[in-house]
């Protein structure tokens, strides 16, 4: 089976880096002023064991259970206040280019608005919230994902216990 590239962006280390973890660095610079540190530390590693499991290892598929179930809780949590924070820096982006429209000129409105595009503040701003709204919307996307790997690996547990109650014997008769 072909599988994406883990680490398909160049890093100064050398040794790849993923989009999220891309991202998480952008977002990190932003988040890092508001007292927030973002702590992903193990999160690879239950990736990687996701993709390596076998189908018949009921064992490694119990743990990935619990640990995507774990993952995906902490990965919500974490998009939720990123989503307030995005939400706010997109009221604070509208403030700055309301002021530095009226600065660049009260008279015209569009005048104004397009020689505030330009101001230093407000392109600071936008780059903000896009980098904390690509950030939330990684953040939803990774949830799914840890959603279904988590059904898969309860599937692939309940599947592989499923001969225990196919061996002529009903549940009930034990």
């Amino acid at each position: 089976m072909a599988k994406p590239p883990v680490n398909p962006l160049p890093s100064k280390s050398g040794s790849g880096m993923s989009y999220f973890k891309a991202l998480s660095l952008m977002a990190r610079e932003y988040l890092k002023a508001d007292g927030i540190t973002l702590n992903f530390q193990g999160y690879t590693e239950t990736i990687i064991d996701y993709a390596n499991m076998q189908e018949n290892d009921i064992h490694t598929a119990w743990r990935l259970t619990k640990e995507l179930n774990a993952w995906s809780e902490y990965f919500a949590s974490i998009s939720n206040l990123i989503q307030k924070f995005y939400l706010d820096a997109e009221t604070d982006k509208i403030e700055i280019q309301a002021t530095a429209s009226i600065k660049a000129d009260a008279v015209k409105v569009a005048n104004g608005e397009r020689l505030s595009n330009k101001d230093s503040h407000v392109i600071q701003a936008r780059k903000k919230r896009n980098c904390l709204k690509a950030f939330y919307d990684e953040l939803e996307s990774k949830i799914k994902f840890l959603e279904r790997g988590y059904y898969h690996c309860k599937a692939t547990c309940d599947w592989a216990n499923k001969p225990i109650y196919n061996n002529n014997q009903s549940p009930q008769a034990s």
